[in-house]
């Protein structure tokens, strides 16, 4: 049960955070071990290899993104929080 002082929106905000993060971890990790990442995405009935080369665009499109959208997300609460 929440608190009645605490704002309905803190909690969404809390959880887009947290999957913002999680998206930047997981395009750092893509990023810092192409290798194994392209390992983990191979298909053996593809047509062309996963290689390493898309596992690092891949990783740098979260990496991006998910920075991005923590930023967005951490305004967002800042606001909120100022308002309320």
């Amino acid at each position: 049960m929440r608190s009645a002082s605490v704002p309905a929106e803190i909690l969404p905000l809390a959880l887009f955070l947290l999957l913002a993060a999680l998206f930047a971890v997981f395009g750092a990790y893509l990023l810092r071990r192409p290798e194994r990442a392209a390992a983990l995405f191979s298909d053996r009935e593809a047509r062309h290899a996963f290689r390493a080369k898309d596992a690092r665009a891949i990783g740098l499109v979260f990496t991006i993104g998910g920075i991005g959208l923590l930023v967005v997300g951490a305004v967002r609460l800042v606001l909120t929080l100022a308002a309320g």
